[in-house]
């Protein structure tokens, strides 16, 4: 099973689970606080209020993008130009290039320029520093978030 993490910090954390029979991934988010180097990562399912069904996406997508202090803890995520990404789509893992001007909408090409093909349905956008660190397996992808 493909698994991306994305940590934030010790009491903002998140994974994805890919389940090959809805061809989606499942979203967890952190059950606990895990920011004294003690305690370890605790995940629940999130779920539609609604519906009660788990919240799912058909693409996930972590992009390394500037964080420039604006003011005392407040930061410009500058979401303009181009940067690394990784898009996760069927449960394989594609390292990729972000690009948007000012008027457009993020797109994602493929190492050699070409648009990356989503698969069709909903897409979620991670956000993470220039400076985050990625580490993975053979199956699993995690990416801790460092600002500047």
């Amino acid at each position: 099973m493909t698994q991306v993490y994305v940590r934030y910090s010790g009491a903002i954390y998140n994974r994805w689970d890919y389940d090959p029979t809805s061809g989606t991934y499942l979203r967890f988010s952190d059950a606990m606080d895990a920011n004294n180097g003690i305690a370890q990562e605790q995940y629940a399912q999130l779920t539609d209020r609604l519906t009660n069904q788990p919240i799912a996406f058909d693409n996930v997508v972590v992009l390394y993008v500037n964080h420039e202090l604006y003011s005392p803890n407040i930061y410009d995520i500058q979401l303009i130009g181009s940067g690394d990404a990784y898009a996760f789509r069927d449960g394989q893992a594609y390292k990729v290039k972000w690009v948007r001007n000012v008027t457009d909408v993020v797109s994602l090409t493929n190492p050699d320029g070409s648009p990356f093909a989503f698969k069709p349905g909903t897409t979620c956008f991670e956000v993470v520093g220039l400076k985050s660190t990625l580490s993975q397996t053979a199956q699993s992808w995690r990416f801790t978030h460092f600002m500047p």
